[in-house]
């Protein structure tokens, strides 16, 4: 597929993260989608298929997140290259202790029009003091 489809795909699958739509999220997902979180945190980690993610990744960030008023994100650039699509977004949340804006880039793999996996950088600083409560030295 081009670039602009594998873009389009990966623009599809924000907008249904943003809106909590889930079949839509599946609908451009490969069943054995990995989803890997690095770091050390308590959401970190590699999330393989569907199951994994909807049942064990995404609802534990749920506990650590106020959705709510649904997720806020802003996408600033998508860039395409082959089967890479790299998303740079800003996210607007209220974490469990306190407010939760971080700054992503995750890294997308798109073949035959689905998305097959994800690495999602992050600020995992952010992450333990905003969603975990964590006083960091």
């Amino acid at each position: 597929m081009s670039a602009s489809a594998n873009k389009q795909i990966v623009q599809t699958f924000f907008d249904a993260l943003a809106a909590g739509d889930i079949e839509k999220m599946k609908s451009v997902m490969a069943r054995d989608f990995t989803w890997t979180f690095p770091g050390s945190t308590a959401i970190s980690g590699t999330f393989r298929g569907h199951e994994e993610i909807f049942e064990r990744f995404l609802p534990k960030v749920a506990e650590y997140v106020d959705m709510s008023a649904g997720l806020g994100i802003h996408i600033d650039q998508v860039i395409a290259e082959g089967d890479t699509v790299v998303v740079r977004y800003r996210g607007e949340m209220t974490g469990k202790f306190g407010p939760y804006n971080n700054r992503y880039c995750h890294v997308l793999t798109v073949r035959d029009g689905l998305i097959r996996g994800t690495e999602e950088y992050a600020d995992t600083a952010l992450v333990e003091t905003a969603l975990f409560g964590k006083k960091l030295e």
